[in-house]
């Protein structure tokens, strides 16, 4: 009969648990997209946006739904096509431009888009829109070509909002 009791107190607590984690994912509301930036102002004449002065275009470049996965471990974006084509339709300037990562409508992180071909080194988050047009992984990278030692950029690309929303849609792969 303890026994029993032991197994009916083990499958309750499990339950309770499971229930939990499901309701705390179930609360995360929102979606993951990336915004051109229509203005924004930098720190200090450093490639940092401030993120108080950001204007998001109205529209995302990549909606929610053009983002097929995340790879955590990684860092990149799966994206559809269309997102990929939207990339390179508005993101060809040689010294970049500037973007933003939403999460639930909020800003979460800015970069560049910066193509290979340019010879100016960029100390903040980046992305290159032509590395990635054959596989639709968009990889999102500190520093271009490179991180420069001594150059802190603040990884915010696993961020929790983000983790959250991608992993409530079975869109988190790490």
């Amino acid at each position: 009969m303890i026994y029993h009791r032991r197994a009916a107190f083990i499958l309750v607590f499990l339950i309770l648990c499971v229930s939990a984690c499901e309701k705390k994912i179930s609360n995360v509301k929102g979606e993951v997209e990336l915004y051109l930036l229509e203005a924004y102002e930098t720190v200090d004449k450093s490639p940092e946006i401030e993120l108080q002065s950001i204007v998001l275009e109205q529209v995302p470049l990549i909606s929610y739904s053009g983002i097929k996965s995340y790879h955590a471990g990684e860092h990149y974006f799966k994206v559809t096509d269309d997102a990929r084509e939207a990339v390179e339709e508005h993101a060809w300037t040689v010294g970049g431009t500037a973007f933003a990562i939403t999460a639930d409508e909020e800003v979460v992180y800015t970069g560049y888009f910066v193509p290979a071909y340019s010879s100016m080194s960029v100390q903040w988050v980046v992305i290159d829109p032509i590395l990635w047009r054959l596989n639709n992984k968009m990889y999102v990278e500190l520093g271009y070509p490179g991180q420069v030692e001594g150059v802190v950029i603040p990884d915010l690309r696993n961020d929790p909002r983000i983790l959250d929303i991608f992993r409530r849609d079975g869109k988190l792969k790490e």
